[in-house]
């Protein structure tokens, strides 16, 4: 869904049509449309420019009263904010090019629907509800429709959570009067709460890290909404993102008020870096908001809110940092620690045991010589990624999505041809973190960078294949390799995931020798730039003697046999401190790399055991 900011912007280029169809009393006067009112009725005292950069802004010179189209088209149509921006681009014809149409969720889960608990009857709620703070607590159950029900340790309360359209989708409870955890369903859809107390026109919302800190807040005036799960990073909070990317489209200013502790504030990355540069992180005086309401009451509370709204909206933008911000990078530059627990190993023992690992920020390069088996390998990779719960996209403009992903299941399978049972479990196992871009066989760039960063933002795919470069720049084409490069760069250097890149090599004398860095076709900045590159090179001469000495009936030559069917050089490792190389058998049956001569077919999943 197409972002307010974004929708505004194209709106304000139809701000003399959309004034004429609202407002078809007004006249043009001065760059402007004069009105009397948001009304309608003939006069002077509202303006809506239509030119420069206010084109759609308005403003009520009687009242003070100001806004853009959409507050117009919502208060002349009767809408909701939702209902004014889809009535908007219907409209005025503006599509929503959002790149979720080539990269789909890769969820298909079956979700339950929640359970109810039934309401009782006592009155300890209420009184529960004043010892946090809360005044007309009745008024505020009900606009949240919150309610207590018995349980066997005594009272909970109970959240319902609703989506945007009115439909109960989630469900957590908590104690009150006993001790005990937080509880929820099984197999529930993960969203946020508190959309059934969001006013229609809302411009922003503050997302906080518990229900009744969004109560809290929403009772002092400022539209909130609660993550599920509480604080902390991972999981927690990528699946509610998932589910409600769209959703919070509506909003120009995400509030990100989550606990002022070690969990709120991983919380607060983690949301901040998915849902991008409309989120302002706001300290609080206190641990959380409701804690401020109960110590400082509601007319105080409020007041330090909108301090703190203030001070996240104004602060220095993020390109301006003290030095002091580095003093832990500086500890761990010279203290030489490597955090282990970030990125992934590439899944083959022989390659893990030197010093090789895909880290986050980093760009790769793999190159060898057509028909050598960079994207087989890459496809394998991509595996042991999945493996590891890495979330990968794979862009292989020039396969199709049939072609790559039945030689991932072959691959996954260990065999030329698993049953369709074993198929399906193998899909059900890769589908939570495996996406395929699908385009056409040369993409733009920015269509492709566009994509990416709406992988990471609402999935939180951090593992990107693009296959190959040749697709995205022409072969000659050294200045525009070079910016499309330098995109890659500013992406991983943005936000903490790994690229790998597939580059062809010159052609030489033969197929006999592995290429190296210097054989890359193109622009030297594309090994510049790269933190590291990967050589994958078939041993073509050995393939050749086996197959001959099949033909003719005899023993292949011993030289052969003991050599390796293909060989993986790592050509430049910025990160790490091997280079060297490394050789593998290959099965062409099931399309398999083998770190270890003579050994077994890999099963991904055991599926006599999964059935």
């Amino acid at each position: 869904m197409m972002d307010i900011k974004t929708l505004a912007q194209n709106l304000a280029s139809h701000s003399a049509s959309i004034c004429h169809e609202l407002y078809p009393d007004g006249r043009v006067e001065s760059g402007c449309y004069k009105i009397g009112s948001i009304q309608g009725e003939k006069g002077r005292s509202m303006s809506v420019y239509l030119n420069g950069d206010q084109s759609g802004k308005w403003m009520d010179f009687s009242t003070g009263e100001g806004g853009d189209l959409l507050d117009l088209i919502m208060y002349s149509q009767g809408m909701t904010l939702v209902d004014a921006m889809e009535w908007a681009k219907q409209r005025y014809g503006i599509r929503d090019n959002s790149p979720a149409k080539k990269v789909a969720p890769a969820e298909k889960k079956n979700y339950t629907k929640p359970k109810p608990p039934a309401q009782n009857e006592s009155s300890c709620l209420h009184a529960y509800m004043e010892t946090r703070g809360f005044k007309d607590v009745g008024e505020v159950c009900f606009r949240w429709k919150i309610y207590e029900t018995d349980t066997r340790g005594g009272q909970d309360v109970v959240f319902p959570f609703l989506d945007p359209t009115g439909k109960e989708t989630f469900l957590k409870t908590k104690p009150i009067n006993h001790d005990g955890n937080p509880a929820t369903q099984k197999d529930l859809k993960p969203i946020l709460f508190g959309w059934q107390a969001m006013p229609d026109d809302a411009r922003k919302v503050w997302i906080t890290e518990g229900e009744w800190d969004a109560i809290a807040c929403g009772e002092l005036g400022f539209p909130a909404l609660s993550v599920p799960m509480g604080g902390g990073k991972g999981a927690k909070q990528t699946k509610w993102i998932a589910h409600e990317y769209e959703n919070l489209a509506r909003f120009e200013e995400i509030l990100i008020a989550t606990d002022m502790d070690e969990q709120g504030e991983l919380a607060a990355a983690e949301i901040m870096s998915r849902l991008g540069d409309r989120c302002y992180r706001v300290n609080l005086p206190t641990k959380d908001i409701n804690e401020l309401l109960q110590k400082e009451g509601y007319e105080q509370a409020r007041w330090m809110l909108e301090c703190a709204y203030q001070e996240a909206r104004w602060k220095d933008p993020e390109t301006l940092r003290s030095v002091l911000d580095f003093e832990a990078d500086i500890d761990d530059f010279f203290e030489n620690t490597i955090d282990d627990a970030q990125g992934f190993g590439s899944g083959w023992a022989k390659l893990d045991e030197e010093d090789i690992k895909f880290r986050p920020n980093e760009l790769w390069g793999v190159c060898g010589i057509n028909g050598h088996g960079k994207s087989m390998w890459l496809n394998q990779l991509s595996l042991n990624a999945v493996e590891q719960d890495q979330k990968v996209l794979i862009a292989s403009m020039e396969m199709t999505p049939k072609a790559t992903m039945g030689r991932m299941i072959r691959q996954a399978a260990g065999s030329p041809t698993p049953p369709q049972p074993y198929r399906k479990k193998l899909l059900e196992w890769m589908c939570p973190n495996l996406w395929l871009f699908v385009d056409k066989l040369t993409p733009k760039p920015e269509d492709l960078m566009s994509c990416f960063e709406y992988a990471y933002r609402r999935y939180g795919i951090n593992t990107f294949v693009v296959d190959s470069l040749t697709n995205m720049v022409r072969q000659d084409d050294y200045e525009g390799q070079q910016r499309f490069i330098e995109k890659l760069v500013n992406f991983k250097l943005a936000f903490p995931v790994t690229i790998f890149i597939v580059t062809h090599v010159r052609k030489g004398e033969s197929e006999y020798s592995a290429p190296n860095k210097y054989d890359v076709k193109g622009s030297g900045s594309i090994t510049d730039l790269a933190d590291g590159f990967i050589s994958v090179w078939k041993n073509k001469r050995k393939t050749e003697q086996i197959e001959q000495a099949e033909m003719l009936g005899e023993e292949p030559d011993e030289q052969y046999t003991k050599q390796w069917d293909m060989y993986l050089e790592v050509l430049k490792n910025r990160n790490g401190m091997y280079e060297g190389k490394v050789g593998f058998e290959f099965d062409s049956k099931c399309c398999q790399y083998r770190d270890r001569k003579n050994s077994k077919a890999r099963y991904y999943i055991n599926y006599s055991k999964e059935s």
